[in-house]
């Protein structure tokens, strides 16, 4: 029995590294990416089944986070591990863990593509491949346009989310959520993409969008597990490699 006991510790442990390693990550890959907005914006990953969160403390830039910067809290934004406390606004995540147990990651980010596309009233189209990602996947929120500061706000966010994985805020951004970090970061830096391109098309004139078919096929192998570890090992990589003062050298 004691070994067995022991043996669940340490896969619990080995789990929260694993979580902790793909935030701090996640951060600078985000900020990499031109989504890091000042001190907005925020990233979040649970173990599976907790009702408790890991984020970063409240007021630090995506750039400036570093492992001792990560903080759990619970559903009612109190801190349970570390120092410090966590942004305010939330509850737009809280809500979404407590009706969805399928996802353990959420991103919300203010980038700029994303923000301009909404504001145009209009969703993301299946115009390129990489899009296809979000094929059938993407809601839309415009009921309010203030600071998320409650529940109640929260709860319509992720009422409008239901059971797809990205959600454009109408002039504010876009929520991506999924179950590992890996799926929601790369998540918003495919919706950035999508929208940029998106917006030019439109500026041209003209948007066409991919068949249905060619947008299914594409979407299975971009999700595949297989590109999904590959695309997520690189995504890694590069942002190690790119902040040495954070991450150590290889």
């Amino acid at each position: 029995m004691a070994t067995t006991v022991h043996t669940l510790r340490d896969s619990v442990q080995d789990q929260l590294a694993e979580l902790k390693d793909d935030l701090l990550c996640g951060f600078h890959i985000l900020e990499q990416a031109g989504q890091g907005t000042g001190i907005a914006g925020h990233l979040t990953a649970r173990l599976p089944g907790r009702e408790t969160f890991w984020t970063n403390r409240w007021a630090l830039g995506f750039d400036e986070t570093t492992a001792r910067d990560l903080i759990e809290t619970d559903f009612e934004l109190k801190t349970v591990t570390g120092d410090g406390r966590c942004d305010p606004t939330l509850h737009i995540h809280t809500q979404i863990y407590r009706v969805r147990p399928d996802v353990n990651c959420i991103v919300h980010t203010h980038a700029s593509n994303v923000v301009a596309l909404g504001i145009t009233g209009e969703t993301l189209r299946l115009s390129t491949q990489t899009g296809c990602y979000y094929h059938d996947d993407v809601a839309v929120f415009d009921e309010f346009d203030g600071i998320v500061l409650d529940t109640a706000e929260g709860d319509a966010i992720a009422g409008a989310l239901g059971r797809k994985h990205a959600v454009l805020l109408k002039h504010h951004g876009m929520l991506t959520v999924g179950p590992k970090i890996r799926n929601a970061v790369i998540g918003a830096l495919v919706v950035d993409y999508a929208a940029g391109v998106q917006l030019k098309a439109m500026a041209a004139g003209r948007c066409d969008e991919l068949s249905e078919e060619a947008a299914l096929q594409a979407k299975g192998f971009l999700t595949a597990e297989s590109t999904m570890d590959q695309r997520w090992a690189y995504q890694k990589r590069r942002a190690k490699k790119r902040r040495p003062d954070i991450f150590g050298t290889a």
